[in-house]
């Protein structure tokens, strides 16, 4: 049996290729071969160090700079200083656990705290209930932490105050509903420090007589007062909007 280098070379002399010229070309062939591969291997490098110089360095480009927002600040911007509980139980007052109280009837945020600025003028119960927020000394000793800023919270209007005091002679003292939105305050707090010994009154923001005097409310045995002396120091109790 004939190898297969025989065969090659018989089938080359029975066609007339040479013995000698067969074994050039597959020489060449495989030095063009090699050729080839060189240049795909010196193209792959060039390609390779492109791509590297668009992409630049992969090393991280360090703290943000002063203009620039972390997901933190994006979401203390857009998030709603509301109450977060979602009143399960069904109740009127709700405790958010922030230092406030929502009243779901009328969506108004009341301070947790009815105490904790000190009795103050009319002019300057409102210059402070206006820059009361997280945050503040006077939010901290108010223990808020509701995310409020400074010109939510106000002195509550007249009408605001009439909508949870009960009128003149009230059973009940302090002279406000429980946590329910019924009965007495003293069956259900859902407020702290609410002065309601006698000469305890609260300013509203609503002014009376002409702007001679303002309205307030008395929390012993309930009742609404107008044309009370604004350079007198009462309570206050602020409030704001709901979310």
């Amino acid at each position: 049996m004939r190898s297969l280098g025989s065969l090659v070379l018989s089938w080359g002399r029975r066609w007339g290729a040479p013995p000698g010229r067969f074994r050039l070309a597959l020489t060449q062939g495989k030095q063009n071969m090699k050729t080839t591969k060189r240049r795909s291997f010196a193209l792959a490098i060039v390609w390779l160090a492109a791509g590297a110089a668009l992409a630049g360095p992969l090393d991280p480009p360090g703290p943000p700079a002063p203009t620039m927002v972390t997901q933190q600040q994006l979401w203390d911007a857009v998030k709603s200083p509301g109450c977060v509980n979602n009143n399960p139980t069904g109740l009127r007052f709700v405790d958010c656990g922030n230092g406030t109280v929502q009243d779901t009837q009328t969506g108004l945020i009341w301070l947790k705290n009815a105490s904790c600025l000190t009795q103050s003028s009319w002019a300057a119960a409102n210059r402070r209930a206006a820059a009361l927020a997280d945050g503040t000394a006077d939010g901290i000793a108010c223990g808020l932490s509701d995310g409020s800023t400074a010109g939510m919270w106000r002195l509550p209007t007249i009408e605001e105050l009439q909508a949870i005091v009960y009128p003149y002679p009230s059973l009940c003292n302090p002279a406000l509903p429980a946590a329910t939105g019924t009965g007495c305050y003293s069956t259900g707090a859902w407020a702290t420090e609410v002065r309601s010994t006698y000469y305890d009154f609260y300013w509203s923001s609503s002014p009376s007589n002409g702007g001679a005097g303002a309205w307030g409310v008395y929390l012993g045995r309930g009742g609404y007062f107008d044309n009370m002396g604004k350079i007198y120091g009462w309570a206050m109790w602020p409030v704001r909007a709901g979310p």
